[in-house]
């Protein structure tokens, strides 16, 4: 029986390779739109992360604080749970970060005298967003003198994000609707040139499960070959285009990773399923009367 079900699809497929081909074109062009959205959302979901991920809390240290002063603090701090590091960088050490910032302009460092520069503690947190709750519990500690964090970018760096992500999601959710309801008629319109076939087998006797079957196989058969159409030019995408911006741009975290590529694979192709079977058992509910 399922012999005969896969060879009456192909024999439709056949039939109606013009429908069938539009169909198929169909549904790898809104695939690869999709999934297209889906790359860009998530390289630029990793910028948006690395960004975050750089948020960190500067202490600077009074001068006249006690070595085991500095070291009870740093140990107080690293046992809170929203801290995920705390570096000790001494008077010396900022010395030579400021000096190799300004390799370039020699005549300020020789216009500076000794030592000026404090030394810190620089805190980094598991989620950047404790930041403020962070930096306001360390505020008004007598071992420090200041307390910097980036308090006129962080709040922007976080609305500016949830603004992003907010959009891609609305906008590949959007996206996703307005393919299946543009795949879901294109198949209509495959099944429709073939309303006449179906009249003749429902005059005939026959069963509405045993017409649909082919039907189904075939819009199954459609979908797969959309969706693997769709990986092929997603997976092209990815290797050259994405790879010679990460080339060009080392400066940008613009990776995609390869586990995320394939569960993307797999939702592409469950979807190139779903949408194939489903817009042909929507479409075959009109002539069928179910």
């Amino acid at each position: 029986m399922l012999l005969y079900f896969l060879r009456e699809s192909l024999i439709g497929f056949r039939r109606n390779l013009v429908m069938s081909t539009a169909a198929i074109i169909t549904v790898a062009i809104s695939l690869v739109v999709v999934g297209g959205v889906i790359i860009g959302a998530a390289t630029i979901g990793n910028i948006i992360r690395s960004m975050e991920q750089k948020v960190e809390i500067v202490t600077y240290i009074k001068d006249s604080t006690p070595p085991e002063s500095v070291d009870a603090l740093q140990n107080e701090i690293v046992s809170w749970a929203q801290v995920k590091s705390v570096a000790y960088v001494s008077k010396d050490e900022a010395l030579k970060r400021l000096r190799n910032d300004l390799k370039d302009n020699p005549e300020m460092l020789q216009a500076m005298e000794g030592n000026p520069l404090p030394a810190s503690l620089e805190v980094r947190l598991k989620d950047p967003h404790d930041v403020d709750g962070v930096a306001a519990k360390l505020k008004g500690r007598p071992e420090l003198e200041d307390v910097k964090y980036g308090q006129d970018y962080v709040p922007k760096l976080f609305a500016v994000s949830r603004v992003i992500r907010g959009v891609g999601a609305t906008f590949i959710v959007l996206l996703s609707f307005a393919s299946l309801v543009l795949i879901a008629n294109t198949i209509r319109l495959a099944i429709f040139a073939r309303r006449r076939e179906i009249g003749i087998m429902r005059l005939v006797g026959a069963s509405s499960w045993f017409i649909r079957w082919p039907f189904l196989l075939e819009g199954i058969f459609q979908g797969l070959v959309g969706a693997t159409l769709a990986i092929g030019a997603l997976y092209l995408v990815k290797a050259t285009g994405l790879s010679w911006l990460m080339r060009n741009l080392p400066f940008l975290p613009l990776s995609f990773d390869t586990a995320l590529f394939w569960q993307m694979v797999f939702a592409l192709t469950l979807g190139g399923v779903v949408i194939g079977a489903s817009g042909s058992s929507f479409a075959l509910r009109r002539f069928l009367k179910v």
